[in-house]
């Protein structure tokens, strides 16, 4: 707020406001709260609006820009009721439906984002962006045909609409469509020339044989254009690694990586010392004596499969072999069990975070979970599997409250060679979230970490725990597969030799690589960039 602060002092005069020692008129105060915003004084903003309401308290539109600022700040608690007063207000207020669905898709309540879209488009069915949004949303739900069905509607209406272009091919990608998601990306870039997104995706849609292709020169040129933002500079630097990579030109591949990396990791502030009392908290509060005990809500239900592990341990790879036997079926990578633990606090209404409140959960919040879990893992499963899988990586880091709620389900946890899985994710543009993976050092402490809390459910979790190595799944196929067909309780079938076959969705970072057959070329590349991974190796266990 750089020092500045509202200061509100009575006047008799109604809509007259007193900011900054000047009397103002509500229209001059929500042009600076406008002008506050825009320069990223998001609180300044907010507390105009707050100031403003106090003088006009039956604005929809005071209370929909104020929910946009709150949100803006990721104070979507709060976002939430501001958006629901001007619909109060205003029920026919198109614009705040859609920010109300904006803020529902932020925290995860993906079927009421859906309603407040839903309902702006009744308002306002021409409004090309909250098709976009929809989108958007209906991907993030896994419900790829209705997404697409919503990019077209959004396209439709606005025919050079670049990012409803791109983001129709992200979905197409992620069904395996690639050939309709390169015109898809092609089309977007044609149509708003400083577009990264659709550059970055285009490399990742094959393995680059030569650097003369068209995406080499447009990413060359676009990284040459002064006054570049920093999120758009390493967007495309990833892209261009990628190439380089591909190409085997490893040193300029790593300079790109590195300095991607180094521009993303200023937007985050990962704490390692963070994530090792995590990982102590986790091993003290699930200990075998804890995880022996019989919780009366558990689901006594075999059908969860989890595979979990590092991001780029082969996860995908695993999920798309087991998910091609017809009695597995594939939920994708779930968000549930993480938003759990996040939100464990605020669910028990005791004053113990996760691990430690996992020892007050009551009953009536715990079957709400297995209830809301037990629905998202099925939904969409075609009838008659025995076992549907979440695979999504980071649940290894919540296995002992898994073992809580689900104590008949089973493991599987995927290993590759620490410096090709290190590696891997310093190469991959991950979400912010994961603000551990753009630093070697960072990574290396968050792997030490990742294995000491495994070798902690190993003790305690064992014999429901299946290991596989990335390696042994690429080499020794079948010899592997058969192994861990048989800990679930299943048959042989040899279509799990042919994973690229496999229908699923693939919404990760491996959407072209699980589309080809099984292949062995990532082992040992990390020997490929050796030389610049001393300060990672130092780092790692023996």
């Amino acid at each position: 707020m750089n020092g500045r602060f509202v200061k509100q002092i009575q006047d008799p005069r109604r809509g007259m406001i007193y900011w900054r020692g000047r009397l103002r008129t509500v229209a001059e105060a929500c042009a600076r709260a406008i002008e506050e915003q825009s320069t990223g004084n998001f609180q300044v903003a907010a507390d105009i609006y707050n100031l403003i309401l106090t003088k006009v308290p039956n604005s929809p539109e005071i209370y929909n820009n104020r929910g946009a600022v709150l949100q803006l700040m990721k104070r979507y608690e709060e976002a939430l009721p501001s958006y629901d007063k001007a619909i109060t207000l205003k029920p026919e207020y198109a614009s705040a439906h859609i920010n109300r669905g904006l803020t529902l898709k932020q925290m995860n309540r993906h079927e009421e984002a859906l309603a407040s879209y839903d309902k702006a488009i009744a308002l306002d069915p021409r409004h090309s962006e909250v098709h976009n949004n929809r989108g958007v949303l209906l991907q993030q739900m896994r419900r790829y045909d209705e997404a697409v069905a919503s990019y077209d509607k959004a396209i439709a209406l606005e025919r050079r609409h670049a990012a409803a272009h791109n983001n129709r091919g992200t979905a197409l990608m992620s069904i395996g469509a690639m050939g309709e998601a390169e015109k898809m990306f092609r089309k977007a870039f044609k149509l708003k020339s400083d577009f990264a997104d659709p550059l970055f995706n285009l490399t990742k849609l094959r393995q680059y044989e030569s650097l003369s292709g068209p995406e080499v020169k447009a990413i060359r040129a676009l990284l040459a254009k002064p006054g570049l933002p920093p999120e758009e500079k390493e967007h495309l630097l990833f892209a261009l690694g990628k190439i380089y990579d591909d190409c085997r030109f490893y040193d300029e591949a790593f300079d790109f990586f590195q300095h991607a990396n180094r521009i993303r990791n200023t937007f985050v502030s990962h704490k390692p010392a963070a994530v090792m009392r995590m990982t102590g908290d986790l091993i003290e509060v699930f200990s075998r004596d804890f995880l022996a005990r019989r919780f009366g809500f558990a689901s006594e239900s075999r059908l969860p499969l989890f595979i979990v592990g590092m991001p780029r341990s082969g996860t995908t790879l695993l999920a798309n072999i087991l998910s091609n036997h017809p009695a597995i079926a594939t939920a994708g990578e779930l968000s549930v069990i993480s938003n759990f633990a996040r939100d464990l606090k605020e669910l028990t209404k005791m004053k113990f975070p996760y691990p430690h409140g996992a020892r007050h959960l009551i009953s009536s919040v715990a079957l709400g979970l297995v209830n809301q879990y037990e629905g998202r893992l099925t939904c969409g499963a075609r009838p008659g599997v025995f076992r549907i899988i979440d695979k999504n990586p980071f649940n290894f880091q919540h296995l002992g409250l898994i073992s809580m709620l689900f104590p008949q389900a089973q493991t599987i946890h995927c290993t590759r060679h620490p410096l090709d899985t290190c590696l891997s994710n310093y190469f991959q543009r991950f979400p912010l979230s994961l603000d551990y993976s753009f630093d070697l050092q960072n990574i290396g402490y968050f792997y030490r970490e990742y294995v000491r809390l495994m070798e902690h459910w190993r003790r305690v979790l064992s014999p429901r725990l299946f290991e596989v190595k990335y390696e042994d799944l690429v080499l020794n196929t079948e010899e592997t597969v058969r192994k861990m067909l048989e800990f679930l309780g299943l048959t042989w079938d040899a279509r799990c030799l042919s994973p690229h076959t496999n229908p699923c969705p693939v919404e990760t970072a491996s959407e072209w690589q699980v589309r080809q057959p099984i292949y062995s070329s990532s082992i040992g590349r990390w020997r490929h960039y050796e030389k610049y991974l001393a300060p990672l190796a130092g780092l790692l266990p023996a």
